[in-house]
């Protein structure tokens, strides 16, 4: 079954070479208990793990039913461990954080059998070595004879033909260490049993051939009872790669080191957190940072547009026809603030407000949103605390917002693509408002051709029935070629009353007054403004300018260089420095957790789990935690925006499900990136040096 022939074996520590083994010959068969003996250090173990496949050699061939085993690769020898070889340790090797089951379970799952025959296999063999009463406890509860027993199960388990022992009874009394012995001739049938001992008359009764080593040498090798060798074929490879195991076995390194798990779950949380902050805030600066938006309007949503004539001339139906996205004629109540009062019982609040026909985005803070009658106020996102202390206390009362109309205030949001507070309305309330609006706005202009001189005239509201010209004493005598106009925000012509009612009064000043009845509509007299809400601004901007038109951006102001942008791009430079640098930090932390599971993987190598299956595993385990934690996060987020309504969260508003999507996209890319380090770690050894825990700590 087994031959070597001039195998030899070297160390490599700091330059010093040191000798292993030297020209081994041996031949291995079917049926041979063989006890190899020998001092410390002269090299029985490592002639067990090279047989083994646990170690390599350096010199020399090893023959497996008569194929060489020198060109073996990683992959190889694992398949071959697998396969053809149980194990039996003096430090037992067992993996602490799981139960006798699920340990004597591994090697069939690992070799592919269905998990329901696999578990009758187990408990069949758990019985066999006594221990189905301690089936579902876990290897660290289990004392050094029971934990023994639980890896012989498990070496069986594997239907291998070579069973290999290291000291299998070195950490147990003489009474457990007999039981063992025992054990081991009871299941070594069709066997090639391998006994490393210190101690040869322990197992002197059972063996059937003694190998003594010296110094890395052979110097005794002979017989004690002649056995029949049968002949053993290599299995041959098959395609044995389950997902199902490597996802349970990852779900169970996870589940089963509760601690463990918990400490490398806060670690993922909180950079999950911090990660998607710092992801929804990039969301919110790529939103707006193109925008400086200009103090003189009072909306600014970022699709707004406000075109015009560079002269303030009117705008023919040639120029309106290029406006092909929602826009209104006339608008000039978006940008003019009035004043609307609140009451409650006797408590009145003044309120300037300003009034849009267009839905402004905003952010839901609390009440409802307005039915008939109803009216919601959507505050500028920079004064939130101030709103909410002085008008909160309003809520569910009434709002009057002219002498005529009177509405319920139901509920308040915030946007920040407002300079004061927003009305806003189920109902067209674009009539009222200008009624309100104009007023603010309007001027009167009279010229006397005959004495040349010109007047300005200010509204002053009162309760009249016809409109009425206050003007001095002197002027009654040229009423007859008095020229009126009366303007709009200082620009714009407005259509004139038909007919004045005049009245003189001995002014000191030369003064003038106008006075319009409360039901009177003050008309433009044509199309001065458009105001458009382009769904591609860039687009419509140029498309308006090419017909001649005069465009403003609120969002942006007059500056074409936008301070912003140049504060998104920074932002966006120290967040992603921020978040290396945690990610760094993650890593370092995890590697202190992950160090403790390095014996564990060392273990699954050991029973056969192949190079690309244990990156899986590891690879999965990576996957569950960052999953786990980006939904945590995700949840805690949402649950400290809802429960405290602080303006710093808003910026959940900005998450969408693609947004949501590429975060997790993201979070996988980290938790792969993690995954292929620890990879890349964990292979760097070979199985027994890192069974034997000489794991290097600083890489």
């Amino acid at each position: 079954m087994i031959e070597l022939k001039n195998v030899s074996k070297y160390y490599s520590n700091d330059g010093i070479v040191t000798l292993g083994l030297r020209n081994i010959n041996l031949s291995l068969g079917k049926n041979e208990i063989v006890a190899i003996t020998g001092d410390s250090g002269s090299g029985k173990s490592t002639l067990l793990n090279v047989i083994c496949g646990m170690d390599t050699y350096d010199e020399g061939e090893m023959f497996f039913c008569g194929n060489e085993t020198s060109h073996f690769n990683q992959n190889d020898m694992d398949y071959y461990r697998k396969k053809h070889i149980g194990f039996i340790y003096q430090n037992y090797n067992i993996i602490d954080s799981y139960t006798v089951l699920e340990n004597v379970m591994l090697p069939m799952l690992i070799n592919g059998k269905p998990y329901k025959k696999a578990k009758e296999r187990a408990l069949e063999l758990i019985e066999k070595v006594g221990l189905t009463k301690r089936c579902k406890n876990k290897g660290t509860k289990l004392s050094g004879g029971e934990k023994q027993r639980c890896i012989i199960a498990r070496a069986l388990a594997s239907e291998c033909e070579i069973l290999a022992c290291d000291e299998p009874t070195g950490n147990l009394d003489s009474k457990s260490g007999a039981e063992i012995i025992k054990l081991i001739q009871e299941v070594a049938e069709d066997k090639l049993v391998l006994i490393v001992t210190h101690n040869y008359e322990e197992v002197e009764k059972i063996v059937t051939r003694r190998i003594k080593i010296s110094d890395g040498e052979v110097v005794e090798d002979y017989s004690i009872k002649t056995v029949e060798n049968k002949e053993v074929h290599l299995n041959e490879k098959g395609s044995e790669f389950k997902l199902v195991f490597l996802l349970r076995t990852a779900w169970n390194n996870i589940k089963n080191t509760p601690k463990k798990t918990f400490f490398a779950l806060i670690v993922f949380f909180f950079f999950s957190l911090l990660a998607f902050f710092l992801y929804l805030t990039c969301m919110q600066g790529a939103d707006s940072s193109e925008y400086n938006p200009d103090d003189y309007f009072e909306i600014y949503a970022n699709n707004r547009l406000i075109a015009f004539n560079f002269d303030h001339s009117p705008i023919s139906k040639e120029q309106l026809n290029q406006i092909e996205d929602i826009h209104y004629e006339n608008a000039f109540y978006e940008d003019s603030v009035f004043t609307a009062e609140l009451y409650e019982g006797k408590s009145r609040q003044p309120l300037d407000l300003v009034y849009s026909k267009q839905e402004i985005p905003y952010t839901h803070i609390t009440g409802v949103l307005p039915k008939e009658d109803e009216v919601y106020i959507i505050f500028p996102e920079h004064s939130l605390d101030k709103y909410s202390l002085d008008y909160a206390q309003y809520l569910n009362h009434r709002i009057c917002v002219d002498l005529f109309f009177d509405f319920k205030f139901v509920g308040f949001g915030v946007s920040k693509y407002v300079n004061t507070p927003l009305l806003y309305s189920s109902m067209d309330l674009e009539d009222t408002i200008c009624r309100i609006v104009y007023r603010n706005e309007v001027s009167m202009e009279i010229s006397v051709p005959t004495i040349s001189k010109k007047y300005s005239c200010k509204l002053i509201n009162q309760n009249v029935v016809k409109p009425i010209l206050y003007l001095p004493q002197y002027l009654e005598a040229y009423v007859d070629e008095l020229e009126l106009s009366m303007i709009l925000k200082n620009l714009y012509n407005v259509k004139l009353p038909e007919r004045f009612v005049y009245s003189y009064a001995n002014y000191v000043d030369d003064v003038c007054y106008f006075s319009l009845p409360f039901d009177y509509s003050i008309e433009v007299d044509n199309i001065y403004e458009a105001t458009i809400y382009a769904s591609k601004p860039k687009d419509c901007i140029k498309r308006l300018e090419g017909n001649g038109l005069t465009v403003l951006r609120p969002s942006i102001g007059y500056n074409e260089f936008s301070v912003n942008l140049l504060l998104f791009y920074i932002y966006v430079f120290l967040s992603t420095l921020i978040l290396l640098g945690l990610s760094f930090i993650c890593y370092a932390i995890l590697s202190k957790i992950y160090v403790s599971k390095d014996r564990e993987y060392a273990i699954l190598r050991s029973l056969g789990v192949l190079n690309k299956q244990m990156k899986y595993i590891v690879l999965f385990e990576m996957i569950f935690f960052t999953l786990i934690a980006s939904i945590l996060a995700f949840i805690t987020m949402y649950s400290l925006y809802f429960i405290t309504q602080s303006s710093i969260l808003n910026i959940v508003t900005y998450n969408t499900f693609g947004i949501t999507i590429l975060y997790y996209i993201v979070m996988l890319c980290f938790a792969i990136g993690i995954a292929k380090k620890f990879n890349k770690k964990l292979f760097k050894k070979s199985v027994q040096i890192s069974l034997k825990g000489e794991v290097s700590r600083n890489d």
